[in-house]
């Protein structure tokens, strides 16, 4: 009954279903199998991040100002998918807030070290640090493969419409 008088975000089925594919994208075996990237719920965690730092990076690039809402939607998914994720784990009611605030710790992070690394051209130390952070073993030229794989990706996204990935279109390859 509350929820009548809450405001209903425009963006919610798009930021769904662009979630959903930066989800799926994810899930690639060739990430674990070819990019190194450990196969832990760590690993997952940044993988995504990296995804959606791509996503945001985007969006602000053509439309600063329509991407505002659409990207704090975009934010609250993540955080709503990693809540029930956290749950599903088994994480207690008690535990859950707790992690939620080392997530948002690490995404604000994440989305400030990728942004400069971009901006400076030192992604493939920002990869190390993040998505690589729990694998200091890691052969730098895997992570060098992952930075081209990055850039590849950041490429598809730049051509794809910010319209288009407001309706909820999005595509990584």
């Amino acid at each position: 009954m509350f929820g009548l008088f809450k405001k209903k975000n425009p963006y919610e089925q798009a930021v769904h279903e662009v979630y959903a594919e930066a989800l799926e994208n994810t899930r690639k075996k060739e990430f674990y199998t070819e990019y190194g990237v450990p196969d832990t719920f760590d690993g997952r965690f940044d993988l995504l991040l990296l995804h959606i730092f791509m996503i945001l990076n985007r969006m602000l690039k053509d439309s600063p100002v329509n991407a505002e809402s659409f990207n704090q939607a975009l934010f609250d998914e993540t955080f709503k998918d990693m809540d029930q994720t956290l749950r599903e784990m088994g994480i207690g009611d008690m535990g859950v807030p707790k992690h939620m605030r080392k997530m948002m710790k690490a995404f604000n992070g994440r989305m400030h070290g990728y942004q400069y690394a971009i901006k400076e051209n030192t992604l493939s130390f920002a990869l190390k640090n993040n998505l690589y952070g729990t694998a200091p073993e890691t052969d730098p030229a895997v992570i060098l493969k992952m930075e081209q794989k990055v850039l590849e990706m950041e490429k598809v996204l730049q051509k794809q419409d910010v319209s288009d990935i407001m309706s909820g279109k999005i595509n990584f390859e």
